[in-house]
């Protein structure tokens, strides 16, 4: 079957992934294309499997990708696939690389969580300004912290939280036991967990089941002085509620990872508010390089398992996101 198939790379390096996959594989067809606007001119090749990285700002050519018959399996470097839906699912299989990122996500951020209740935020400017003066931080252990979405990277959090002696909540669309979660609810419940957390950390897909899961009636629920960590998609939350509530002190701090739009306007009001904290859309403790060896690891075993007729793992549902 491999002296068949043909593959296209779309990606920031696509030699780099021509290098790995050729380590494992001969015989395939490979195209590559290292511009989305270039997607269109060698989609002619009419690939059966497509390997992609969204590594580019604006819209990602789904259209045209999809618009293959040939294709069969398309693999997504990183765990979100809301700029690929949708999709016929008996006509592809999507794949994600989940897995990769989950330590490293969940590292950041408790990390991000621990900065703001230790003033770390604060302390650095105070430097830059060669300012002494100290804040008291807040205590984490014996704080309750919700984690919306208990995917795995969610579970990892929930893991380190309580590692650091925190009471952990979660939110998920199923409602099941997970180990080190106290208490899992579903989304119609999402206020009751809100209400007695002192953090949150968002974490869940992009979908239409979710869109908007944290807007203005569940941040009025959550206990005053509580802190966020945003990094889900930016469509999850409602940033105008969210603002409103950092600026009346409702929530004490945000870190915010993800953002309605990308990149942030230089207009947001978010840049210049005290209590926020910002990272452009990279939650992960690991280096870009590292990240998409694992990555591109993940779709190599994968096109293995489609190449000798082997279920695929980490297929992606398209109704649901996950």
């Amino acid at each position: 079957m491999s002296d068949d198939l043909r593959l296209l790379v779309l990606a920031e390096d696509p030699d780099a992934v021509v290098s790995a996959i050729e380590r494992r594989f001969t015989g395939l067809r490979i195209t590559t294309v290292a511009q989305f606007d270039k997607l269109a001119e060698a989609i002619g090749s009419d690939p059966h499997v497509a390997y992609t990285e969204r590594f580019q700002e604006g819209p990602f050519p789904r259209d045209v990708l999809f618009s293959q018959p040939s294709l069969r399996f398309v693999h997504a470097s990183g765990v979100g696939v809301n700029h690929l839906v949708p999709w016929d699912p008996a006509r592809v299989d999507v794949c994600n690389a989940a897995g990769v990122q989950d330590e490293a996500m969940a590292q950041f951020a408790i990390a991000r969580l621990i900065a703001m209740t230790c003033h770390f935020f604060r302390y650095h400017e105070q430097q830059m300004q060669r300012i002494w003066k100290r804040h008291d931080a807040l205590r984490s252990t014996g704080g309750t912290l919700t984690v919306g979405g208990l995917g795995r990277i969610g579970q990892a959090c929930a893991r380190i939280a309580g590692s650091l002696g925190m009471t952990v909540h979660g939110v998920k669309a199923r409602v099941e036991a997970v180990p080190g979660v106290a208490r899992v609810v579903g989304p119609d419940d999402i206020n009751d967990v809100l209400a007695v957390s002192d953090y949150v950390i968002v974490v869940t897909p992009l979908t239409e089941a979710t869109r908007g899961l944290i807007g203005r009636d569940a941040i009025a629920a959550m206990k005053p002085g509580v802190m966020i960590h945003n990094m889900s998609r930016g469509g999850v939350v409602d940033e105008a509620a969210l603002v409103e509530a950092l600026g009346s002190g409702h929530v004490r701090a945000a870190s915010l990872d993800v953002f309605e739009t990308e990149p942030l306007p230089a207009t947001s009001v978010l840049w210049g508010m005290e209590n926020v904290h910002i990272t452009p859309h990279n939650g992960i403790m690991m280096t870009w390089g590292d990240y998409i060896h694992d990555a591109i690891e993940v779709f190599l075993a994968n096109l293995d398992r489609y190449i000798n007729g082997i279920a695929l793992e980490n297929v992606v549902d398209p109704f649901r996101g996950y």
